[in-house]
């Protein structure tokens, strides 16, 4: 079986695509996956020109940056499936999970609905592809993959630090959570 994780950030993601075969599970690819333009750095945080310009010119930003993103994240994402191909299930693993329209405070609401668009985009090529794609929230992922593989948080982040130590350069957190997902969709 062949799964991917990716760790949302604003503007891109970290993917790893991971293998199993007889009980090996292997490191396949890790990569930043744009998910922005550099083109239109508005692009990266695409809800920001609506607080930081006058209304109307910061609305019509807003749209081609959202635009943007939609163009350039269904590119890459089509290009990374192509390459890892044989992808059969994903995991997202995003900063929240929480509804924009449910927060007062506009600069946390912006950040809210550029997470939203950016875990929608990557999910949206997931979905082209017929893969299956879940979602674990940063914050409680190691917890969480624990409980569902019957393991322990100290276990699972020790297997997983194993994974790619020495053999993937950089081997950070946001890699770390990428193949994190990738692990728990093998098993979930």
């Amino acid at each position: 079986m062949k799964t991917i994780g990716l760790k949302i950030k604003s503007g891109f993601a970290i993917a790893a695509v991971l293998s199993e075969e007889a009980d090996r599970t292997a490191i396949d690819l890790v990569r930043t996956v744009p998910l922005s333009s550099e083109q239109l750095p508005e692009s990266r945080f695409p809800y920001h020109p609506t607080l930081e310009m006058p209304e109307a010119e910061g609305a019509a930003m807003s749209r081609r940056a959202i635009e943007e993103v939609r163009r350039i994240a269904t590119r890459e994402m089509r290009q990374l499936l192509q390459d890892a191909e044989g992808v059969e299930r994903a995991a997202l693993v995003v900063g929240s999970t929480i509804d924009p329209d449910k927060l007062g405070n506009p600069h946390v609401r912006v950040h809210a609905l550029e997470g939203k668009l950016f875990r929608e985009v990557v999910t949206e090529a997931l979905a082209e592809k017929g893969v299956d794609c879940a979602v674990l929230v940063e914050r409680s992922a190691y917890e969480k993959v624990a409980a569902d593989v019957c393991s322990t948080e100290a276990r699972v982040r020790n297997d997983i630090a194993a994974l790619g130590h020495g053999k993937v350069k950089p081997w950070r957190a946001e890699e770390k959570l990428a193949a994190l997902g990738a692990w728990w969709r093998m098993r979930k």
